[in-house]
């Protein structure tokens, strides 16, 4: 996304580009001609801002292809290939919650477990020729602390580990997120996000209070 300095930067070749022009076609310039300068940056660079922030979401700006809306908290479903070592039975599913905030040049995913939470390391927003769109990512898990190095015979070892995904976006507005996660502990599994409300949560505990209310 362009910054302040960016926005500067293409100004001032424009307006160098300008005055060229304007002085082979015989015009005369005088410092009057940068006065705006000021203006012009500032004006272009809340406008910049405020498309960053706001506007992208806004239909009329559809020509440019942005990609929709996630922000909110999510609840999440994961399954996960992961086995018992000591007796091979399969994972129960996970419930957890996802907290999207989003602008239109950052995506930030953190998704919060009773155990562990895990945060974007780097992610694409791609559309496809048919118009769906996918989100494909890096991110790290950090398990709660208590959880960390647990003894095999309770059936896992909890550490810092790395994964990637590929996310699906369902509907429009999106409704429901469906993907495939891989981790470097060689397990992988599949995710859905459902039921967005509108607050942003901190934390596991105060997310579940609220998806628990009637």
């Amino acid at each position: 996304m362009l910054t302040r300095v960016s926005i500067s930067t293409l100004l001032i070749i424009a307006v160098t580009v300008w005055g060229v022009f304007l002085w082979f076609l015989g015009i005369e310039l005088s410092w009057d001609h940068a006065k705006p300068y000021t203006f012009t940056l500032g004006f272009l660079t809340a406008l910049v801002w405020l498309f960053d922030k706001y506007l992208w979401q806004f239909g009329f700006f559809s020509f440019l292809d942005t990609r929709p809306s996630l922000q909110g908290t999510w609840r999440v479903e994961l399954n996960s290939t992961y086995r018992n070592p000591n007796n091979g039975e399969p994972s129960k599913t996970v419930e957890a919650f996802a907290v999207i905030r989003q602008t239109y040049s950052m995506l930030s995913i953190r998704i919060m477990s009773e155990e562990s939470e895990s945060f974007l390391v780097a992610s694409r927003v791609e559309k496809n020729e048919d118009g769906t769109f996918y989100i494909y990512g890096v991110y790290q898990s950090d398990p709660k602390i208590h959880k960390r190095g647990q003894a095999a015979q309770h059936g896992k070892v909890s550490e810092i580990h790395y994964g990637s995904f590929k996310y699906k976006l369902i509907g429009t507005p999106v409704e429901q997120i469906d993907g495939h996660y891989w981790t470097d502990r060689h397990t992988n599994g599949s995710i859905k996000f459902v039921d967005r409300r509108k607050a942003l949560f901190d934390s596991y505990e105060k997310a579940k209070a609220e998806y628990a209310e009637p």
